[in-house]
């Protein structure tokens, strides 16, 4: 008899320990940004993955992909397809395509933007106003990520306007639709900016010192995929050396070079791997294009483009 209350009380601090759990709710890594709490826009950036928690407030213009004649396949939609099954694609056709009609020439405020981080994806979800007709959609970033453009980023370009440019040696599009490949070191000058439907979208337009003007594409911060300003390479110059600076200008990796000046010409390594043997490191990094760069402790020794 005398052990039943000592199993009451044993009973009693159990319920009353259960009792004050704290129970956390399960994250669903689900994140939300409005206009008060967006991070700070960089114009020096279009609508990318680096910028999406920023374009709150901002406006972007719907210019279009090439070949969207057969519309958009599950990249509009009526309800936030972060949150749940519920993926009705707005204005459909087919289910599960939105014809190019009902979304492209138009300019969108953006609204809320959602982002979701879980173990099996990355995702992210922007709601829409179209200026217009005040229509609302959510809006897949992913799906078609040269499609749009943030009018801040297009009045950005307009810096570029007046500069020198050097030619990469690279294919470009001139204003009659002809593609032709300058040589490398060939002078241009960006004489305008402009905004081309159904393609990459906005361009820079390069008047060389025959006439002929061309389309270069920004590929952000002060770099355009086809050419190199002559500031950038007097930057790069003045960081590295006349010798590094002005291959890593014109995107070269030669031996000698540093592992900085390697990812300042071609950028990060989508494989790395690193040895170490007798108190010396050798590191190999592989970018895409079939490029591939051995290190010994720090310093190119071998360089290969296949």
């Amino acid at each position: 008899m005398k052990t039943i209350p000592i199993i009451t009380f044993f009973l009693c601090t159990v319920m009353y320990a259960h009792a004050q759990l704290n129970i956390v709710p399960k994250n669903d890594g689900l994140k939300e940004y409005t206009v008060t709490n967006a991070h700070p826009y960089d114009s020096l950036t279009n609508v990318e993955k680096r910028s999406f928690t920023s374009l709150p407030g901002q406006t972007l213009y719907m210019h279009g992909v090439k070949n969207d004649r057969n519309g958009y396949w599950d990249a509009f939609y009526t309800v936030n397809f972060l949150t749940g099954d519920d993926r009705t694609v707005y204005k459909a056709v087919n289910i599960s395509t939105t014809p190019s009609k009902e979304v492209v020439g138009k300019y969108y405020e953006v609204v809320k933007v959602w982002t979701k981080t879980d173990y099996l994806s990355a995702g992210c979800c922007l709601l829409l106003r179209e200026k217009e007709s005040g229509d609302e959609m959510y809006y897949n970033p992913f799906r078609y990520p040269l499609s749009m453009t943030c009018i801040g980023y297009y009045e950005k370009l307009k810096r570029f306007v007046g500069q020198t440019f050097l030619s990469l040696a690279k294919a470009v599009e001139t204003e009659d639709g002809q593609v032709i490949t300058p040589a490398e070191g060939a002078e241009y000058r960006c004489v305008d900016i402009g905004l081309k439907m159904n393609s990459d979208g906005a361009f820079l337009l390069m008047e060389g010192a025959d006439g002929v003007r061309v389309e270069a594409f920004p590929i952000g911060g002060d770099e355009v995929y086809e050419f190199v300003s002559t500031a950038r390479i007097g930057q790069l110059e003045k960081r590295y050396g006349e010798k590094y600076g002005k291959l890593i200008a014109f995107r070269k990796v030669d031996t000698g070079m540093t592992r900085e000046m390697v990812i300042a010409a071609w950028g990060e390594p989508y494989h790395k791997s690193e040895v170490k043997k007798e108190g010396r490191t050798l590191e190999t990094l592989r970018f895409s294009d079939n490029r591939y760069v051995e290190l010994l402790d720090g310093e190119v020794q071998y360089v290969r483009i296949y």
